[in-house]
């Protein structure tokens, strides 16, 4: 099975209906918050507060169509490495999550709210790490399920411990934080990712 093939396949069947959601909830982002006139600060808010649900909804489900042991199996004894597979959606997902964040900053800046391109940076690196808190806990578990409910876990306690949580906290751009947290953010994300590719490529050298 060619790339080009695997891609179309993948995007068609398992990122499409998880993508519409994602632009669903930016598209109502608006609704819960304004995105008028808004200063630097009250700008971040919708950003790192509601539009990072995107992240959990693009990248959580990477593992899904493998979550059927049977389906699994039969993926793995293909030809085509089963992890190339999965870092494909990873990179196609982080990239939605980079389109959708840009194209919402772009739209406040169009109604005259003080956004910068730190404002982007926020936003993308808030998605992508409630994003990979997901992805580890499905990857780790095999149970996408898990993910989604690690995600909403991780997600709570920001909202309840705030800048406890340090350079991990997710809104800290809107409460007045470190910027210089979100590369971390980002840089934290990436290694966590490599993580479980990295732990699923031993379990699988394991049982062969």
């Amino acid at each position: 099975m060619s790339f080009i093939k695997i891609l179309l396949t993948n995007l068609k069947y398992n990122f499409l209906i998880h993508f519409i959601i994602a632009v669903i909830i930016a598209l109502f982002t608006p609704v819960v918050f304004s995105i008028s006139s808004l200063d630097s600060k009250a700008s971040a808010q919708p950003l790192e507060m509601l539009l990072s649900f995107a992240g959990a909804i693009l990248l959580t489900p990477v593992f899904l169509p493998e979550q059927n042991d049977e389906i699994r199996d039969v993926i793995r004894s293909k030809k085509t490495d089963y992890l190339l597979i999965c870092a494909i959606r990873v990179i196609y997902s982080v990239i939605a999550i980079m389109l959708i964040t840009g194209i919402f900053v772009l739209v406040m800046k169009y109604c005259e709210c003080d956004v910068t391109w730190k404002h982007f940076i926020s936003g993308f690196a808030s998605s992508l790490f409630l994003g990979t808190i997901g992805f580890l806990f499905a990857g780790l578990s095999g149970n996408i399920s898990v993910g989604y409910m690690s995600a909403m876990v991780y997600y709570t306690a920001n909202i309840g411990l705030k800048n406890k949580l340090g350079i991990c906290y997710l809104f800290s751009m809107c409460s007045g934080g470190n910027f210089s947290d979100k590369y971390f953010l980002i840089l934290l994300s990436f290694f966590c990712i490599a993580f479980v590719f990295y732990l699923l490529k031993t379990i699988i050298l394991q049982k062969n």
